[in-house]
């Protein structure tokens, strides 16, 4: 079971993305405007993943050449990631009337969006694109960008709800670094020193 859901974790949340979506078809007229939001982040979220890993694949692969760590096994990076994904974008699903929570995950439409333009960059890519930017820009970024508009307009978070936000999707993406880095046999401070000199080389 074990090495089933290592192997094939990307398949089970794709699985998982599908009943969003029929959940979400069926639903939609009742749906409040912030749950219909987080059922299509996460629906875009899988299909950020297959973009990054799949078709055309390779994010994985340039990142870990580029800052020099190697995974032992890449099957457990993609765990840790899908783990991350249930957590910021599917919990939220059943606390729809928690704006902290959806806003923790529709913020990473914002981080994927800049750290994919960046990486163009970062990692000498000679084509204005890498595995995952489009999804990243045509499908999460605009449904961000309406969510923030609509939280803000009908003011459903408090200052203080908007930094706890940020800084809870933050700490879950730090902690799955670690994890995975760490599981490579790298220490994470020598794996954030070589995206500082990967970046500050630019």
């Amino acid at each position: 079971m074990k090495k089933f859901i290592l192997d094939y974790n990307l398949y089970i949340l794709t699985a998982l993305g599908a009943c969003v979506l029929v959940y979400l078809a069926i639903n939609w007229s009742a749906m409040a405007v912030l749950q219909r939001c987080i059922c299509l982040f996460d629906i875009g979220i899988i299909l950020h993943l297959w973009e990054e890993g799949k078709f055309p694949g390779g994010f994985t692969t340039m990142i870990t050449e580029k800052l020099k760590f190697t995974q032992k096994d890449p099957h457990f990076g993609s765990f840790v990631t899908a783990v991350l994904v249930l957590l910021i974008g599917f919990v939220p699903l059943f606390f729809t009337n928690v704006p902290f929570l959806i806003f923790a995950g529709i913020f990473l439409g914002y981080i994927e969006s800049f750290a994919h333009i960046a990486a163009i960059k970062i990692f000498d890519k000679k084509k204005p694109y890498t595995p995952g930017m489009v999804s990243a820009l045509i499908v999460l970024l605009p449904i961000s960008i309406y969510t923030t508009i609509y939280l803000v307009r009908h003011s459903l978070m408090a200052p203080w709800a908007w930094l706890c936000s940020v800084a809870y999707l933050v700490v879950c993406i730090v902690i799955a670094q670690q994890i995975v880095v760490r599981s490579s046999g790298m220490k994470y401070s020598e794996f954030i020193g070589n995206i500082r000199k990967a970046v500050l080389n630019k």
